[in-house]
């Protein structure tokens, strides 16, 4: 039994500790290099969409002082004038599930 005393008291001294890394010096002389170009892909990624984006063109917002110019200079154009401002500011009624759609229902 003592040979199973000592195996125990030399198992109660064994403190469990983190293994070291094994070195890898390819990977550490790596390291630097892949966030620089992950950092440069991201970069260029952001670059080409801020590029490519087309900021949304700018709406007049109708006044009764514009629609009673247009009416009074140039009534032809009046017609075409509002139909072109229903499209922006009224909602779509032909569109499933629209705003008019709940409206029906009740």
């Amino acid at each position: 039994m003592t040979e199973f005393d000592d195996l125990e008291s030399r198992l109660r001294e064994f403190r469990p500790r983190r293994p070291a890394m094994i070195p890898d010096e390819r990977l550490q002389r790596l390291r630097g290099p892949i966030w620089v170009a992950v950092a440069a892909g991201i970069a260029a990624v952001m670059f080409i969409a801020a590029w490519f984006h087309r900021p949304p063109s700018e709406t007049v917002a109708p006044t009764l002082g514009t629609l009673t110019t247009i009416a009074l200079e140039h009534p032809d154009d009046l017609d075409a004038a509002l139909t072109a401002i229903s499209r922006t500011s009224l909602p779509d009624v032909t569109q499933p599930g629209g705003a008019l759609q709940m409206l029906s229902k009740l």
